[in-house]
């Protein structure tokens, strides 16, 4: 399995640092996972937000990719509707260019309200852009001269130079509606799972796995990644103490924007501090979290496992720890059980 880790550059009001200070921690922290030896580090987009969740995707990736040697730069997930795919392809290739190859692109077609409003573009029209823009983008990834005749996009003769590395770069396709799922699977991509929650992803990945089949691709041969939010320590009370703020922030956030969205119904998390955390939360123990992965390894079937350890707000010298003890203690027994 590779494993991984998720950063989104937010830098939230009640915890408020200097922007050039939480991009510069943010990038210390992924290259210290790097010598940690985890096998990613994801990077997801939005835009608009008060907390200045990263809007900008592929100039954080080539600062990464400038300062790292080995570990794979993914998006999870480039808002494709907000994106001309042939500038984006240019983007991706100098970014893979860059890293040596070791870019990952994964795409979906986004869900606020604010941000379709933002940039003037209908948010009925996020599937067509979608499946369009993700088209046009695959074959200007291949550095070949083509042309595209699209609804929202048309290019004469284009080329994208100079061309990725990789041939091709990966692609994966996020989003928790059946009719996106299904999607990924019909054009040939990775799935990049939207939550931990254990019920939904595992049907999820059944959906996807049979999916594939019935368009005679085989799932052996395609990857799935799922995430969550994560904080390991010694004393699991201390634990849940340092991250549950920062968690209990993330996850509001999200709930609001679904249920402004109306893509789910979301359950209002509770007030009161001591209550259970939102499901597929793992804050424990290594021991406790480690057995909780593998459980759910044992239901869904998923390649790759990643999380958010320096959470919105938290600061560096709280998340590295964490880091460096999932590393000892749980990064080792995931790769030798769960290969």
């Amino acid at each position: 399995m590779r494993v991984g880790t998720i950063v989104g550059f937010q830098n939230p009001v009640p915890w408020r640092v200097d922007w050039t200070e939480l991009y510069s921690s943010t990038l210390e922290f992924v290259r210290e996972a790097e010598r940690l030896g985890f096998d990613q580090v994801w990077l997801t987009e939005h835009h608009f937000a008060d907390d200045g969740y990263c809007p900008a995707l592929l100039p954080v990736a080539a600062a990464i990719a400038a300062q790292t040697s080995r570990i794979r730069i993914g998006t999870k997930v480039l808002l494709m509707p907000f994106h001309d795919p042939l500038r984006l392809a240019e983007d991706a290739a100098v970014v893979d260019v860059i890293s040596g190859g070791r870019l990952e692109l994964g795409i979906a077609a986004g869900y606020r309200r604010e941000e379709f409003s933002g940039f003037g573009i209908d948010r009925a029209e996020r599937a067509a852009r979608t499946r369009e823009g993700v088209a046009a983008l695959e074959r200007a990834l291949t550095g070949d001269i083509f042309c595209f005749d699209g609804r929202f996009s048309r290019y004469e003769s284009a080329r994208v130079s100079p061309p990725p590395v990789q041939s091709p770069v990966p692609i994966w396709m996020g989003g928790r509606s059946s009719t996106a799922i299904k999607r990924a699977a019909a054009m040939g991509y990775h799935l990049a799972l939207a939550d931990f929650d254990e019920e939904l992803c595992v049907a999820d990945c059944r959906a996807y796995a049979e999916a594939l089949i019935e368009h005679g691709r085989n799932p052996g041969e395609h990857r799935v990644v799922a995430v969550t939010s994560l904080f390991v320590d010694e004393d699991p009370e201390r634990a849940r103490a340092m991250a549950a703020p920062h968690i209990r922030y993330q996850q509001g956030q999200y709930q609001r924007w679904f249920g402004e969205a109306s893509d789910r119904r979301p359950e209002p998390l509770a007030a009161d501090q001591t209550a259970d955390l939102p499901s597929g939360c793992l804050v424990g123990t290594p021991e406790h979290v480690l057995e909780a992965i593998k459980a759910a390894r044992a239901r869904m079937r998923f390649t790759d496992f990643s999380f958010w350890t320096l959470l919105p707000g938290m600061a560096l010298d709280t998340a590295l720890p964490s880091l460096e003890l999932f590393a000892e203690r749980v990064l080792p027994a995931l790769r030798e059980e769960c290969p």
